[in-house]
């Protein structure tokens, strides 16, 4: 298994239960996948009790064209369900017309999931191309809710596109306890709107071309309150 087990709650912000749950994918990882390979990643995840895999797309990555049609016709099989996360941030930014291509070819498909009849759609950084939104959201009727956490909820909000938000702060920096004040903020700022919260309860990365070594966190808190601690695995969730 090949994703990342940074699971995403997608919630309403003045809600304590989640309505949905999902885990991040990266399709890069996928380029030696076979359909028993994706059909036994999303049995497990729906044994797990995930909703739909969130397929982090690095832009001009070879691997989504050969991975999305065999991923989608799986998920469909399975009643299982993927989204888009469109990464600004791997190998530059995405030109607005390729993710026009990308939401047109697959916004409709039965295994594309659906938020109140709307495709969703999340990116991976990608502010300073917030209005590019203006024209994918007019054109496809997608549902929006990126991670601009590099802005914080307040600027990501001011961008004026995004119909709800994500933040990737599952994770303590250095050896500071987590908190909820990040929570709290996209609370407030989303004023109601849907919250994408992230929760990691088992995360080891080791990028050399990243200069990323570490280990991320259990997290047990909620919209109204809890603790968050970190935690080391010896490795990534894998079988």
């Amino acid at each position: 298994m090949y994703f990342i087990p940074i699971v995403l709650l997608l919630l309403g912000a003045c809600q304590v239960q989640g309505k949905a749950v999902f885990a991040h994918f990266m399709v890069s990882n996928s380029e030696n996948y076979t359909r028993s390979d994706w059909a036994n990643d999303i049995t497990l995840a729906l044994d797990a009790h995930i909703d739909a895999f969130v397929m982090n797309m690095a832009y001009g990555d070879p691997v989504n064209s050969a991975a999305l049609p065999v991923a989608f016709t799986v998920a469909d099989s399975l009643g299982f369900r993927l989204f888009f996360s469109f990464d600004y941030a791997g190998n530059g930014a995405w030109p607005e017309d390729q993710v026009l291509d990308y939401l047109t070819t697959y916004g409709s498909n039965a295994a594309y999931y659906q938020h109140n009849g709307q495709p969703l759609v999340s990116t991976f950084e990608g502010p300073d191309n917030a209005d590019d939104w203006v024209t994918i959201k007019a054109e496809t009727n997608c549902f929006l809710i990126p991670d601009w956490s590099s802005l914080g909820a307040k600027a990501a909000m001011a961008k004026g596109v995004a119909d709800g938000l994500m933040s990737w702060a599952a994770w303590p920096w250095g050896d500071q306890e987590m908190n909820t004040y990040v929570d709290a903020s996209y609370r407030d700022y989303l004023n109601g709107l849907p919250y994408m919260m992230p929760v990691s309860p088992w995360f080891y990365t080791n990028l050399p071309g990243y200069n990323k070594t570490g280990c991320g966190a259990v997290t047990t808190c909620g919209m109204t309150g809890g603790k968050r601690s970190g935690i080391c695995s010896p490795n990534s969730w894998r079988s």
